[in-house]
């Protein structure tokens, strides 16, 4: 029998927290993951040369870690003053977020650390946390500063570097140099990202591809009317419908590639997974060689169910492990679908086990689907797609022990063989083609996430209602004038923002809602034209039971408290 090939792709994405007005982003996460993830998560490979992977580092990512390292602040790091300097705004935004990372897996393993979340009152936001501010001394604070920032630092890198490793041994009493200290060390890691993904690329041992820029829905950006698709009966706004916009996403996208890798990227990752035959054939008309999608779509594709065993295992696998040509347009494309199953182990089962029971777990999952395919004709491609951040902190000691396991199992195996999905499809082409493919996304082989809700219906208003402003000063307004207010409109047509609204806790959604608007206002504004009133009020109210944001969540480093209304 010929190997089973695997394929990881890991999806390096964060939404775009920037406010461009203020040119501060609202949150720390490009930072924070940079420093744990986006460099490790390559960074390992250094240790494994048998290993071949692909990684989407999304366009709005790069840009973000970009304006990072010419010297842009997130509202976290505008808390990073001296101590002795802090306000009470600042102290109770440290005592509400400065325990923001996993309290079982991370905080409980340092005791200084721990010995400051008591203190606080183990309170999660957006409980009230003023009887702490009374107790916090001003060495609590600089403490608490640096332990933060510290162990959003990959805990691999933590201990060979000598002077981060001296500073978890002393564990408290920390200076403010020794605070800047951490800080460089960040700024060092996000200058790393870009380098080892370029040099691994460059030996052949990754493949980096791309994302349509701001992370769009594509389907949705290229006709609203097309999440009737997969859910007949759906109520949708007025439509919107802007191919030029979805085209430029894409343009951006490859224009950044080419700076950074020196090259054309070979494939796309459709944001969450998100495809149609629009879609399609739009990333073929730029070029792109090959996409992903999840499972659901091509059993939605094909006609089909995959039927799994009672432990998850796939029993037409012949179908599910091979790519596939499609057509797209007047042009073909080739598709990569993940094992959905085997994809959510590694992002939410395995860090339940030991590392050794995971490894153990996801390699005889490997054997069984090899034993599956020994009769069908081949080679077969095993994809496992996912985030390549979000999963990590659950696990004991991060992804290092899992992955450093999992990676050595693989390279020992003479039956299993890992590569990049381009590698894959240059040597074995598809022998099969999907005439037509389904419309929908990863999340329930539908685009309902997004568009639908009373809520989501009124930001797709908000935003078509700017797209047709824009339209309108086309010549009235310099062309670096329209530029700046598209540039606006197109982030504003990122997914994060419809995904948060009417999906998650008010407290959570209230900051993306308002940066969305804000991104409209500006596009207003830039055109010369009055901002609507209803673009300055929120869409969304806290439901009953939940605390209301009593200032504007973009207003700076303010915290959330309980409010009457």
């Amino acid at each position: 029998m010929k190997p089973l090939y695997i394929a990881f792709v890991w999806n390096q994405h964060q939404p775009f927290y920037r406010d461009t007005a203020k040119k501060e982003f609202i949150m720390p996460w490009v930072r924070l993951h940079a420093t744990k993830d986006y460099y490790r998560m390559a960074a390992i490979l250094q240790s494994h040369p048998e290993i071949r992977q692909t990684f989407n580092l999304t366009p709005s990512l790069l840009q973000q870690l970009e304006a990072y390292l010419e010297g842009a602040e997130d509202y976290y790091l505008k808390v990073m003053k001296p101590a002795a300097e802090l306000n009470q705004a600042e102290k109770r935004f440290l005592l509400e977020h400065y325990f923001d990372i996993h309290w079982e897996r991370v905080i409980v393993l340092w005791p200084r650390y721990r010995q400051l979340l008591a203190k606080q009152g183990f309170r999660r936001e957006p409980e009230s946390v003023e009887t702490a501010l009374a107790c916090f001394t001003e060495q609590d604070y600089r403490d608490l500063q640096v332990w933060f920032n510290l162990v959003w630092i990959d805990p691999e890198i933590r201990e060979e570097d000598e002077e981060l490793h001296r500073l978890q041994l002393k564990g408290r009493y920390y200076t403010e140099e020794e605070k800047e200290l951490v800080l460089a060390k960040q700024r060092e890691l996000m200058q790393k990202v870009i380098p080892i993904h370029r040099e691994l690329a460059a030996a052949g041992r990754i493949e980096v591809i791309t994302s349509p820029y701001y992370h769009p829905i594509m389907p949705l950006l290229l006709d609203t009317r097309s999440a009737a698709r997969p859910t007949p009966g759906l109520k949708l706004p007025e439509s919107f419908s802007y191919p030029e916009d979805a085209s430029e996403q894409i343009t951006r996208a490859v224009n950044q590639y080419r700076r950074y890798f020196g090259s054309c990227p070979a494939g796309i990752w459709p944001p969450e997974q998100a495809v149609s035959p629009e879609t399609l054939a739009l990333f073929a008309e730029h070029g792109f060689a090959w996409t992903i999608s999840d499972e659901d779509i091509l059993a939605r594709s094909l006609q089909i169910e995959f039927h799994r065993d009672c432990s998850g295992n796939v029993l037409n696998a012949d179908e599910l492990y091979r790519p596939y040509a499609v057509k797209a347009g007047s042009r073909e494309i080739y598709m990569v679908f993940r094992d959905h199953h085997l994809s959510d182990r590694i992002g939410f089962v395995y860090h339940q086990m030991s590392p050794d029971q995971a490894v153990e777990d996801l390699m005889k999952r490997f054997y069984t689907i090899r034993e599956a395919l020994a009769g069908c004709e081949g080679p077969h491609l095993v994809t496992l797609a996912l985030d390549g951040e979000n999963a990590w902190e659950w696990y004991p000691n991060d992804k290092n022990e899992f992955l450093h396991k999992l990676y050595s199992r693989l390279a020992a195996a003479r039956e299993l063989k890992t590569v990049t999905v381009g590698e894959f499809l240059r040597c074995n082409p598809p022998v099969r083609t999907l005439k037509h493919i389904h419309t929908g996304s990863w999340i329930d082989h539908s685009l309902a996430r997004w568009i639908g809700s009373e809520n989501k219906n009124k930001l797709w208003q908000m935003l078509l209602a700017a797209r047709r402003i824009l339209d309108e000063a086309r010549g009235t307004i310099s062309v670096e004038q329209f530029q700046e207010a598209w540039e606006n409109l197109l982030i504003a047509e990122g997914s994060d923002y419809t995904w948060w609204v009417d999906s998650m806790p008010y407290y959570l959604a209230a900051p993306f809602e308002a940066l969305f608007r804000k991104h409209l206002v500006n596009v207003y504004r830039i055109c010369g034209r009055e901002v609507p009133s209803r673009l300055l009020e929120p869409v969304i109210r806290p439901q009953h039971g939940e605390a209301a944001w009593t200032e504007d969540p973009l207003s700076g480093p303010t915290a959330m408290v309980q409010s009457q209304t």
